[in-house]
Order: structure tokens, then C-alpha cells, then sequence
């Protein structure tokens, strides 16, 4: 059988072609398989950033618990990640929305987010996107074309919001609100961490009964204050309530606790905002003064306290009562150089005081 040129040069041709046919389908759906592929990729890795930068954000947090700027912290790791403009972030305090933290220029000159855009501040999360400038320039700040605001929720309550303003248009997107609102969980976990930490806090620094300091932080206070400045002067006075322990055992311990929380009280409402007072043992005070003119000046003030102590009706179910209470005054640095020695001269002067008659105070 005889097979000339011809049909052997068509038999190639459509071979070539048939090959070449399905090599480029093979080529396109390889293209088109790889770009499916790399733009997944992108995706992972975005979303790996978000991850890795949500991790590190919650790492920042955890290790800042204790910081009372924890929330302006927060508002700058925000403007950083996301490369934001201006950044905000609201919470709720007496049932309004306060500012927290911005990087705002000027704060008090600029109109509040909550005014602006009060149909949004709905706890729910909202974009705008603006080909024009969203703010006035009126209001000091650098043309924002895109805004998203995200709600923060701590459980299922609302506690505020946090602003992100960016100079681009159409630059905020629905991935963004995911992204930010992982973030607003971060800070509702982390307030709920720091308020514990610092309840905590506050719990072991301060006596359980009377709710003022204990002996340990005064001492840690004072002798941080030297430290810093050790040609300030203060004065510290001991103070021991007359004949508490008959009347414990004659009224109870209940009434007791009552007539040292009135005498804190009383303490309390007869000092400066700069003064401190804390438990030192027992019916024992400790109270630190800073700030005044003359010794005369601190006599005085102590002695109207042991006045008022003095007046003072103790009233617990059936019974009324009174008590005293004698003082002991020293003076830093006339009385010693150090935290110990003027507290051991305001000990010893307390104690001339109660063995020199009782409803005392005694300062030389």
C-alpha cells in the first residue's frame, strides 16, 4: 500500500495541530491553576500577618496588664499595623462614650467623632469611604478619605469603640472590620485583666476591715518619697486608740471594728488628699503629713482630729459609746534621718501620751 507525501504532510499537520491544541489548554488551565494558587497564597499570608500581628498584639497586652496606658498603647499598635492616619478609641463611662486614647493633634479642639457621626455610634461596626475630604478642614486634622468604626463588646456588653482614619479612599474594607474587631476583643479581655489586676492589687496593699493602707505600702510610699528627695520634710504620727481593748471585750468585736471604721472616718475626713493613713497593728495608725508651714501647724491639725475622735457617739445595735485615742508626733529631719528612726520617735512619744494620762498628742 502506497502512502504518498501528501497525505503523510496532512496526517503531521493535524497531529502538530492537535498537540498544539492541547498544550495550550494545558498552558491556560496551568495558568490559570497558578494564579488561582498565588492569589490564594496572598490570602494565607495575609491572613498569617493578621494572625501573627493579633498574637503579638495579645502578648503587648498581657505584658502591660499592670499599665494605666495600656489603652493609648493599644491605639498606637493600631496606627502602626495598619498604617492608619489617626486612630481612637472610646469607652464607656457613666453611660457616655468618652475618648480614651488618639493621636489627635489637638483633642480639645477637635470635634468629636460621636458628634459627627452619631447615627453610627450604634454598636455596630460601619465604613466611610469619601472621594471628598470626610472632615472639614475646620477641624485641624489631615484629609481622611476612609473611616471604619468597630464596636467593643466585652461579653455581650457594649464598652466602646475604636475610630481608624486613613488618608486613602476606599482604603477600609470588610476584611478590616474582622481584623479591628479581633483587636476590640484584645482590649475588652485586657480591661477585665487589668480591672483584676488591679482589684488584686489593691487588695494587698490595703487592710480588709478599714479599707486604708497597711503597713507594708506605707513604709514602701515613705521611703520611695526619701529616696527620690531626701530634703523634704514630713512628719509622721502614731496613733493608739485609749482603752480599746476593754472595750472589745466588754461590747464585742463587732462593735470594735465599728469604732475603728469611725475613727478612720474621722482621720480621713480631717486630712489633705496629699496625706496617707494606714493601719500599723491592731488599733494602731500610722499618718503621714507633708507639705505644711510649721510644727505648730500639724499639733494643731492632729489635735482636732483627737477632738473629733473624742465627740465622737459610737453607735452598734443597742449600744453607744465613746472612745479616746493619744498621738505621737516626730519630724523628718529633726528627728531622725531615716524612715525608722522618725517612726521610733513618733512610737515613743505615743507611748508618753498613753502613760501620761491618754486622749493625748504629744510632739517634743
Amino acid at each position: 500500500m502506497n502512502i504518498n507525501n501528501t497525505d503523510l504532510d496532512d496526517q503531521y499537520k493535524r497531529d502538530y495541530l492537535k498537540l498544539k491544541d492541547e498544550f495550550e489548554t494545558y498552558q491556560s488551565f496551568a495558568e490559570s491553576t497558578i494564579q488561582l494558587l498565588t492569589e490564594k497564597n496572598i490570602r494565607l499570608e495575609k491572613k498569617l500577618d493578621s494572625i501573627t500581628n493579633i498574637v503579638e498584639i495579645s502578648k503587648y497586652i498581657n505584658s502591660y496588664l499592670s499599665k494605666k496606658e495600656l489603652i493609648p498603647m493599644i491605639n498606637d499598635m493600631i496606627i502602626g499595623i495598619l498604617g492608619a492616619t489617626y486612630c481612637s478609641i472610646y469607652l464607656i463611662e457613666d453611660d457616655e462614650l468618652t475618648l480614651k486614647a488618639s493621636n489627635l493633634r489637638n483633642q480639645s479642639s477637635d470635634l468629636s467623632h460621636k458628634e459627627l457621626f452619631k447615627e453610627c455610634f450604634n454598636g455596630k461596626p460601619f465604613i466611610i469611604n469619601s472621594k471628598e475630604p470626610i472632615f472639614d478642614r475646620n477641624y485641624n486634622k489631615s484629609d481622611i478619605h476612609s473611616l471604619i468604626g468597630v464596636p467593643i463588646y466585652l461579653r455581650e456588653k457594649f464598652i466602646g469603640y475604636i475610630i481608624v482614619e486613613h488618608a486613602l479612599n476606599n482604603f477600609f474594607v470588610h476584611e478590616h472590620i474582622k481584623f479591628i474587631s479581633t483587636i476590640a476583643n484584645q482590649i475588652a479581655i485586657a480591661l477585665e485583666n487589668n480591672n483584676l489586676y488591679n482589684q488584686i492589687r489593691e487588695n494587698s496593699i490595703r487592710d480588709p476591715l478599714l479599707g486604708i493602707y497597711n503597713r507594708k505600702y506605707f513604709y514602701d510610699v515613705v521611703e520611695d518619697k526619701l529616696a527620690k528627695d531626701n530634703t523634704r520634710k514630713f512628719a509622721i504620727i502614731m496613733m493608739d486608740l485609749d482603752n480599746f481593748k476593754k472595750a472589745n471585750d466588754l461590747y464585742g468585736h463587732q462593735y470594735g471594728d465599728e469604732v475603728l471604721k469611725l475613727t478612720v472616718k474621722t482621720i480621713e475626713e480631717n486630712i489633705d488628699k496629699n496625706d496617707m493613713l494606714a493601719r500599723y497593728g491592731g488599733e494602731e495608725m500610722v499618718i503621714f503629713i507633708e507639705g505644711f508651714h510649721s510644727i505648730s501647724e500639724v499639733f494643731d491639725k492632729i489635735d482636732k482630729i483627737r477632738n473629733k475622735i473624742k465627740n465622737t457617739v459610737v453607735s452598734y445595735k443597742e449600744i453607744q459609746g465613746s472612745i479616746t485615742a493619744s498621738f505621737g508626733i516626730s519630724y523628718y529631719p529633726e528627728d531622725g534621718k531615716n524612715l525608722n528612726e522618725i517612726i521610733s520617735v513618733a512610737d515613743y512619744r505615743l507611748y508618753v501620751a498613753k502613760k501620761s494620762g491618754k486622749n493625748k498628742v504629744v510632739n517634743h
